[in-house]
């Protein structure tokens, strides 16, 4: 018998304590202190400190990103405008949900792969000095 696993966001236990609504388009360069919730799209530069990435269902990202502790993909990972792959380091698991779309080269130190998740890119496994 195959168990089915599932994946728990608490924003107050996990202290995600930024967002990017549905509905929100940003570009640009967002550095934020503590876990960061993308349900809109985001293209850019982002760094997540303190906390980890949570990419929902039916959120887009593309660009540079750095994430210091974990991340949780459910969403979309698109190409960078230009065409060129988006870049993710997470500093501690990446968790790539069955809902996961992405043309991204993902660096992490951890991953956790549920069946369905679809990564057009490299995958690598390495700890980023969090300095």
């Amino acid at each position: 018998m195959k168990s089915e696993e599932t994946i728990v966001i608490d924003p107050v236990g996990m202290n995600i304590v930024n967002r990017i609504a549905p509905g929100t388009k940003s570009t640009g360069t967002l550095e934020c202190s503590g876990g960061l919730l993308v349900q809109g799209h985001f293209e850019g530069t982002l760094v997540v400190s303190d906390g980890p990435l949570v990419l929902m269902q039916g959120g887009v990202i593309s660009g540079d990103f750095d994430c210091k502790q974990d991340a949780y993909l459910f969403g979309t990972i698109a190409q960078k405008p230009g065409g060129e792959q988006s870049q993710l380091t997470v500093g501690g698991a990446a968790f790539m949900a069955d809902t996961l779309e992405a043309k991204a080269d993902i660096t992490a130190g951890v991953f956790k792969t549920y069946e369905g998740a679809q990564v057009d890119g490299r995958i690598r496994t390495g700890r980023k000095d969090r300095a």
